[in-house]
């Protein structure tokens, strides 16, 4: 009996030797990979790109420290500002390793946010997590990227919860900018939920999904008085469901591990910053999803004196593609189209890359020839 128990205490010290070991292995590759520090812009042989930019920089916006990652193969080219989505999770991670050829005809800033990502701080203040202050932290670093890169005017692009910000910026302060594109346009974001949840509860009868179909059929549809925590637990629920039948962030991508690798891979993170990621993103979620969930912009927004250039997945139910088309119908411009990507959900951005780049590029060069 002695002997067993022994042998049993040895199997149960070896096991737990290994999981030390491989949380060791595990803790020092994500360090290495956490360097926190700006990667050089380099060509096919590894040689950094004569006249290239690549920063992390930290601006002061609001009164609130904030981070900037800028990057472009040439530094005198148009100025990009890149709002991410979510709210509250920063895109440079996906953007980098999916679409970086954007930095091969832009200065790329990508800027994190009020809140989130590199932004994000415990002691931030919670009453200046607010959509007029977001607009006035966007219109500040605008007028900052303009004179620091020298260009009248930059061009602003809006994905997710970007789109939201950015739109109602360039509607509010359309001096600053080129042009707007949007990304999964949000507009009537409350409209959105609706056809999304109407959406998966519809894809899992098609598929015989007895199981999911159960569960989504218990689920109560949040009314507009509803607080935010049974927005949020709605949503993380129900995002689930979206992601599993095709209609999430991408067409392909139906599980958290893909995204999380590429955060933790990011070499512009500290360890440090990629522990912080959720914490910001379920920080800004909880203080701004409210003005998104409350808002139908074609009430608020009928005519733009900006360009506007809407790139809308087909099979975007996050948000949904009937949604942005009819807020773009009923939209004036002194330009504007609609894109429709057919083998995309809501990132074409990162689904359906060289259309989308070619196209940006077509009215970026129709734009400077004016």
């Amino acid at each position: 009996m002695k002997n067993t128990l022994k042998k049993i205490g040895k199997i149960i010290l070896w096991i737990i030797a290994v999981i030390v070991i491989l949380l060791l292995l595990v803790t020092g590759y994500i360090w290495i990979k956490s360097p926190g520090k700006a990667q050089p812009i380099t060509d096919s042989q590894g040689q950094v790109i004569p006249g290239s930019i690549s920063t992390i920089e930290k601006v002061m916006l609001g009164g609130v420290e904030q981070y900037l990652i800028i990057r472009g193969a040439d530094s005198t080219k148009p100025v990009m500002l890149f709002l991410h989505g979510g709210p509250g999770s920063p895109e440079y991670p996906f953007i980098r390793t999916t679409n970086p050829d954007l930095e091969k005809d832009f200065v790329m800033v990508y800027w994190e946010q009020r809140g989130a990502g590199k932004s994000y701080s415990k002691d931030l203040d919670v009453k200046s997590m607010t959509l007029a202050q977001m607009i006035s932290d966007t219109r500040e670093l605008s007028q900052m990227l303009s004179a620091r890169f020298g260009q009248e005017k930059i061009y602003l692009m809006g994905h997710s919860w970007g789109s939201f910000l950015g739109i109602l910026t360039s509607y509010q302060h359309p001096e600053l900018y080129h042009a707007y594109f949007g990304i999964g346009q949000v507009c009537d974001q409350y409209r959105g939920e609706m056809v999304s949840f109407e959406w998966v509860k519809e894809q899992a009868k098609l598929n015989n999904d007895e199981k999911s179909l159960k569960k989504l059929s218990a689920m109560t549809f949040p009314d507009t008085l509803a607080s935010i925590d049974t927005w949020i637990n709605h949503l993380m629920y129900e995002r689930l469901y979206v992601s599993k039948y095709g209609g999430g962030v991408t067409r392909e991508v139906t599980g958290m591990w893909p995204v999380v690798k590429l955060i933790f891979t990011t070499k512009e993170y500290t360890l440090g910053d990629k522990i912080n990621y959720m914490k910001g993103s379920m920080f800004s979620l909880r203080y701004l999803m409210p003005d998104v969930l409350n808002s139908n912009l074609s009430a608020k927004i009928d005519s733009m004196q900006v360009p506007v250039y809407i790139f809308q997945g087909k099979y975007d139910y996050q948000t949904p593609y009937i949604v942005a088309k009819d807020f773009f119908e009923q939209l004036k411009a002194p330009e504007k189209e609609f894109f429709t990507f057919e083998n995309s959900a809501h990132s074409p951005v990162m689904e359906e890359i060289e259309k989308f780049n070619s196209i940006v590029l077509e009215k970026i060069k129709a734009d400077s020839q004016k």
